[in-house]
């Protein structure tokens, strides 16, 4: 019996397209999950240059590097120092950094 008369035709061919665009839409997602990682770290950061550019009077680029400095330091993660850098009120922010 001929089985090749039951099967469409080229369905190597389509499965291996739907294949090829399963792998587009796997790499699309992990990128546009990076990139959502990165925005949501990168927005307190913004957050905190602008802090120190206000407080020290300084433009963003030195607040940058300040608070990259201190990091280093003190040996923390940027975005965890931005953060909380960004969630003290008023007062306490004069006094840290």
């Amino acid at each position: 019996m001929d089985t090749t008369k039951s099967r469409p035709p080229n369905l190597g061919a389509q499965s291996s397209e739907v294949e090829a665009l399963r792998n587009r839409l796997r790499y699309y997602r992990t990128r546009a999950d990076q990139l959502q990682y990165a925005l949501d770290h990168r927005l307190p950061i913004e957050q905190a240059k602008g802090i120190l550019a206000e407080r020290y009077g300084i433009d963003v680029d030195e607040a940058f590097t300040m608070l990259r400095s201190f990091c280093r330091d003190h040996n923390l993660k940027i975005h965890d120092a931005a953060r909380a850098l960004i969630g003290q009120t008023g007062e306490a922010r004069r006094v840290a950094c």
